[in-house]
């Protein structure tokens, strides 16, 4: 009774202020009404007769936004390299762990790269993966087949790199997009893989001279050597660097017997050092900078042949290695150089001339 009381009161009031007014009023009013009812109506029909519309739509929900429960299609993807560094020239190295964690079979699980700078171009040039699903590599992709619900693998791919600008980062960054696809589902995740640090270019050249490569004359004494008489040679060591700053530059060799280091040298930076026991000739640098400079030193190497060398080229310089510390990457870079003789192979006009004469 109340409620009818209420119905008849909201009435008339609505009826004495708008619809005597304007009969619009009025069939807003219905409009309204009955919509609403339709879409209660709709819901309880869907909600009492039909519930696995409600399920399919709470699915799609938690795909779309990354729920953790009752996800159709999903895949987890994991990338790891074994170091955090790389030498220009060497193949970027990858395990790429992925996981199906939907409850759907994925019919196609696509993996790419992307590069974060156009001064990198790369190639994926193999792949293998240790659950054996139909594996083929595609403009640039690593493309799966078949990947039961719950399966997970790991694949293991190799990609070469190349700088295409003069200017490039000293870091390779970048993300991993993988795709799958399912009975006409999509979704797609992406992860970005630690920065990989490039590796300075440091390399070091040492030669001997009798002659400049200009033609100067710049050693004393007979040529070829002979059994007995003096002859000295320049020895020249160059270090070349390109990429990150170094320091703690060491270049070491030693002296066979028969050969002294003379009192004359010149060195552009640096300073150096020799142990007459050890026969041990060091040549040191703070620092390198990351392009350019005169890291030079030039020594005196004065050879006095001896007998048994008679038709051979004579040893000047022996065991020639060099290290430095990489400030970027926090690697030691090191290497070794071939052994000296009198053969002088740069020489531009004395080359070969190295077997001792009597």
């Amino acid at each position: 009774m109340k409620f009818s009381k209420f119905i008849s009161r909201w009435w008339h009031r609505r009826r004495e202020r708008f619809y005597r007014q304007n009969r619009w009023h009025l069939v807003l009013d219905i409009s309204l009404a009955v919509l609403i009812l339709l879409l209660i109506g709709v819901s309880l029909r869907l909600a009492l007769y039909n519930p696995a519309v409600i399920s399919a739509l709470n699915n799609s929900f938690h795909q779309l936004n990354g729920g953790q429960d009752g996800r159709i299609l999903d895949i987890k993807t994991e990338i790891s390299g074994e170091k955090n560094y790389i030498e220009i020239g060497d193949n970027l190295e990858w395990r790429l762990h992925y996981r199906n964690t939907g409850n759907t079979k994925i019919d196609d699980l696509n993996f790419s790269l992307d590069f974060d700078s156009a001064a990198f171009s790369w190639k994926i040039m193999e792949a293998d993966d240790s659950a054996n699903h139909p594996l083929s590599l595609e403009g640039g992709k690593i493309k799966l087949k078949d990947v039961a619900a719950g399966e997970e693998g790991d694949i293991l791919f190799k990609a070469s790199w190349q700088t295409e600008k003069k200017d490039f980062p000293r870091s390779i960054k970048g993300k991993l997009i993988a795709k799958a696809s399912a009975g006409g589902l999509l979704t797609s995740k992406e992860i970005s893989w630690p920065a990989i640090n490039i590796l300075s270019d440091l390399q070091l050249k040492a030669t001997l001279y009798f002659h400049s490569p200009q033609g100067d004359q710049l050693g004393i004494g007979p040529v070829p050597p002979i059994v007995g008489v003096p002859t000295k040679y320049w020895l020249i060591v160059k270090a070349l660097n390109n990429g990150n700053d170094l320091e703690n530059f060491v270049f070491s060799a030693k002296l066979p017997v028969g050969v002294e280091l003379d009192e004359e040298q010149s060195l552009l930076a640096g300073k150096s050092s020799y142990n007459p026991d050890s026969r041990l000739l060091v040549w040191q640098l703070d620092s390198l900078a990351p392009a350019g400079g005169d890291y030079i030193a030039n020594f005196a190497l004065v050879l006095t042949p001896s007998a048994d060398q008679v038709g051979k080229d004579a040893p000047l310089l022996l065991k020639l290695q060099y290290r430095a510390q990489d400030l970027l990457t926090g690697v030691e870079i090191s290497g070794f150089l071939p052994d000296l003789d009198s053969s002088l192979p740069d020489d531009p006009i004395n080359h070969g001339q190295g077997k001792v004469t009597e």
